[in-house]
C-alpha cells in the first residue's frame, strides 16, 4: 500500500525538536547531518502529522548509531599540518575554511523548455554560498523564449547562453566553450542544489591537484507519488554516504577494466570537471544523452573516459542535490527504458572507440544484460519483488533497443554539425542550410572536441 512520505534533513548541531504539521504524510525520509555533511538516512512514522523528539532520537542511534559514533570519532582524532590549519583524518579542512584557496567555479544548468522547473532549480542556485561563482543557463534548441524571458526578469546574475543544436550533449559542450572559472560543474534543471553543494565540490579540488572529476550525492527532492517511489526503490540516483576515490590501477601491465560499468561513480546531475581536463581528452559525444535518439549516456561515457585516461575521479557525498523524480507511472517507465536504451549506447560507442576493449566490453554487456535484466525478470516471477515487472522489461526492451541506437546518432550529430545556425534576439533558433546527410562525422571517437557553436557567445540576456 502506498505510503506519502516527507522528505527532509535533521541536523544534529541543533537539538531534536518533534515533527508537527505533517498531516497528510505517513513516513518521514530524512537526511542525518552532522555540522552540514549528510551521514545517512533515517525513515520515521507519523502520528497524526508528528513525531516525538525522543522518537527521532531512538531511530537515529538505531539506524545510523554507528555511522554517527564513527563520525564523531573522526572529528575528534584531529592533527594540525604545517600550514596551520587543523585537518580531519580525511585531510579535509574542517576548521579555518577560509584559507582554503578555493577556484572559481561556473555552475552550468542545461535545459530546454522547462522555465517551471529551472525556476526552482535558480531559486536554490542564488542560494549557494560559495564565494567565487559563476552561474550559467545554456539554453537548448529553445521552441520558445520563456527561459531567456525568465532569466532577464527574475534572475538577470544568471548569465544566459542559447545552444541552437538539440542535444544534451550539445549544450554541455556549450557550457565548456562559455565557462569563466577554472572548474565546471554541472546539474539538470529538475534539481534543487544544497546550499553548500559547490563548495564541497571545491573543496576536493582545491585540496587534491590531482582530482580532475568530482561527484556528488544525489538525494530524492519528494516523495509524494507512488512512482517517485518506486523510482529509489529502482536504484535511484544515490550512490551512498561513503566518499571513493577512483583510479585504474595498471601497475605490472594489469588491465584494470572496474570503469566499464561508471555509473556506481554518480550521475549527471551532480557532476563536476576541471576545465582544463576538456583540452586533455575532448568534450561530450553530441551523439549521446537527452536529445537523441540513445536517450542518454553521456554522463557515462565522460566518466569512462577520464578514467580511461588515467585521471583521478572522486565521488563526495557531501556535495549534496535533490532531484525531483517523475510523479507519475508512465513518466518513470519512459525513463526506465531510456536508462537501458542510454546504457547500451555508451557501451557500442566506447566498443567503437577502444577497439582493443571489445570483448572486456561485449563480455560485460552480455553479463549486464542477465544480471540486471533477465535474473530479475526470472526471480520477480518467482517471488514477490519490491517494484513492478513491468518496469524490469521495460529496460530490458531498452538494453536491447540501445544496441542500435549510437551509429543512428551518430549520423545525426555529423549532420547537425555541419549545420548553419543563428539565434535571433529573443531567443529563438532559425536554422538555414540544413543538410541531413546520412554520413559518419570524421570527428575521433576518443578524442571528441567541444565544436564551435556556430554563434557568437552571449554573456547577456537577449533585448
Amino acid at each position: 500500500m502506498f505510503k506519502s512520505t516527507k522528505v527532509l534533513d535533521i541536523e544534529l548541531q541543533h537539538p531534536l525538536q518533534d515533527l508537527l504539521g505533517l498531516n497528510g504524510y505517513d513516513t518521514v525520509h530524512a537526511i542525518v547531518r552532522l555540522r552540514g555533511k549528510p551521514l545517512g538516512y533515517v525513515n520515521l512514522p507519523l502520528t497524526n502529522g508528528s513525531c516525538s523528539a525522543s522518537i527521532i532520537y531512538r531511530a537515529i542511534v538505531e539506524q545510523q548509531g554507528t555511522v554517527l559514533a564513527k563520525e564523531v570519532l573522526l572529528n575528534t582524532l584531529v592533527t594540525t599540518h604545517g600550514d596551520g590549519r587543523w585537518h580531519d583524518s580525511q585531510g579535509c579542512p574542517t576548521q579555518q575554511d577560509a584559507q582554503v584557496p578555493w577556484p572559481r567555479v561556473t555552475v552550468a544548468v542545461c535545459t530546454r523548455d522547462r522555465p517551471d522547473s529551472l525556476t526552482d532549480c535558480l531559486a536554490a542556485l542564488s542560494r549557494l554560498d560559495y564565494p567565487a561563482l559563476d552561474l550559467l543557463v545554456v539554453d537548448n534548441a529553445p521552441r520558445s523564449p520563456a527561459t531567456a524571458h525568465l532569466l532577464r526578469h527574475r534572475y538577470p546574475h544568471v548569465r544566459y547562453v542559447c545552444e541552437p543544436r538539440p542535444g544534451l550533449n550539445w549544450a554541455r559542450n556549450r557550457a565548456i566553450a562559455e565557462a569563466q572559472g577554472e572548474i565546471l560543474a554541472y546539474t539538470d534543471d529538475d534539481v534543487v542544489v544544497d546550499p553548500h553543494w559547490v563548495r564541497a565540490l571545491a573543496r576536493v579540488f582545491a585540496t587534491q591537484p590531482a582530482v580532475m572529476a568530482v561527484t556528488g550525492l544525489v538525494a530524492p527532492f519528494e516523495l509524494e507519488t507512488e512512482a517517485q517511489h518506486l523510482f529509489e526503490r529502482y536504484g535511484g540516483f544515490g550512490r551512498g554516504f561513503e566518499r571513493h576515490t577512483y583510479r585504474l590501477n595498471r601497475e605490472d601491465n594489469a588491465q584494470d577494466l572496474s570503469h566499464i560499468h561508471p555509473g556506481k561513480f554518480g550521475t549527471g546531475a551532480n557532476m563536476a570537471y576541471r576545465r582544463s581536463l576538456f583540452a586533455r581528452i575532448g568534450g561530450f559525444d553530441p551523439a549521446l544523452d537527452v536529445g537523441t535518439v540513445t536517450n542518454g549516456g553521456g554522463d557515462l561515457e565522460m566518466f569512462f573516459r577520464v578514467l580511461q585516461d588515467g585521471h583521478t575521479l572522486v565521488y563526495e557525498p557531501a556535495a549534496l542535490v535533490r532531484h525531483r523524480h517523475r510523479r507519475d507511472y508512465a513518466q518513470l517507465r519512459e525513463q526506465i527504458a531510456n536508462f537501458g536504451v542510454g546504457f547500451y549506447a555508451y557501451l557500442v560507442r566506447t566498443a567503437m572507440a577502444y577497439p582493443q576493449l571489445r570483448f572486456a566490453i561485449a563480455r560485460f554487456g552480455l553479463w549486464w544484460l542477465w544480471r540486471r535484466n533477465v535474473r530479475r525478470l526470472a526471480l520477480s516471477l518467482t517471488r514477490p519483488w519490491p517494484y513492478p515487472r513491468d518496469l524490469i522489461l521495460a529496460e530490458l526492451w531498452g538494453s536491447l533497443r540501445g544496441l542500435g541506437r549510437y551509429p543512428q546518432a551518430r549520423r545525426t550529430a555529423a549532420a547537425i554539425a555541419r549545420t548553419r545556425t543563428r539565434v535571433t534576439r529573443d531567443g529563438n533558433l532559425d536554422v538555414t542550410d540544413r543538410q541531413l546527410a546520412s554520413t559518419h562525422t570524421s570527428t575521433p571517437l576518443r578524442a571528441t572536441r567541444p565544436a564551435s557553436s556556430g554563434v557568437r557567445p552571449s554573456h547577456r540576456h537577449p533585448a
